[in-house]
């Protein structure tokens, strides 16, 4: 059953594309659903492709509804199974991201999901565009938890380097602790890279990589995503 009264909001977040973090977003949140936990996933990149991943129709309205409209979660809410729901993307987000961010503009999200619609969700999870934009603050702003897939790709590494500093100057804006993970994904099967690299990542970064790795394979590992969200729910690290 679910826990009453949890709340968690985890932003999925990497400042490159391409490194799973759409699929681990859905993957979690299905997962999460047959806990029993009640989610709801919000697809706050206009790429909208956690939207794509449910075939929700691309001119299905969503975040830029009520970001930008102030329209009411319950008009664009859809009920994907009985304890997961989603709210896509829609068509004009990327008109809301290309606005200067600010203060005001930064909390909205914020404000959204501390309201009084939202006390029967358990666990929120965002699948997130880069950092550096208004939508990348106000998930910032907004989350509990920080959660950033790793694989050894040059360019994963990078974005994610990239977003250290950045993190750390709109945390400041914060008036509690952001719980900042990261996932090891898309590595390799099959050979001890996978352990030499989560142990040189946790030299850097202690106590922030979770144990479960998701391995490159096409199809998902319902037993791996069962482990990471019990990794994300009971805070365990390396």
């Amino acid at each position: 059953m679910a826990k009453q009264g949890a709340k968690r909001i985890i932003a999925v977040m990497n400042q490159t594309h391409d490194v799973g973090k759409t699929t681990i977003t859905a993957n979690l949140g299905i997962t999460l659903a047959e806990m029993g936990y009640r989610v709801l996933m919000l697809d706050l990149d206009p790429q909208a492709d956690l939207s794509r991943q449910f075939k929700v129709p691309e001119n299905q309205n969503g975040m830029e509804q009520i970001l930008i409209h102030a329209s009411s979660i319950d008009e664009v809410i859809l009920p994907l199974t009985e304890h997961l729901s989603l709210i896509s993307s829609g068509p004009n987000l990327a008109i809301y991201e290309q606005q200067r961010p600010n203060i005001k503009l930064g909390i909205q999200l914020k404000q959204l999901l501390t309201s009084t619609t939202l006390l029967d969700v358990d666990i929120i999870l965002m699948d997130c565009a880069a950092l550096s934009g208004l939508l990348g603050t106000n998930a910032v702003l907004a989350a509990t938890d920080m959660l950033i897939p790793v694989s050894a790709e040059h360019g994963t590494l990078r974005g994610m380097i990239k977003m250290l500093p950045v993190l750390q100057r709109v945390s400041k804006l914060r008036n509690d602790s952001l719980r900042l993970w990261l996932c090891l994904n898309k590595l390799p099967d099959g050979s001890d890279f996978a352990y030499q690299f989560g142990n040189l990542l946790t030299q850097y970064f202690p106590k922030r990589v979770l144990k479960t790795v998701i391995y490159d394979s096409e199809s998902a590992n319902p037993a791996d995503y069962l482990s990471l969200a019990n990794d994300l729910l009971m805070g365990r690290v390396n």
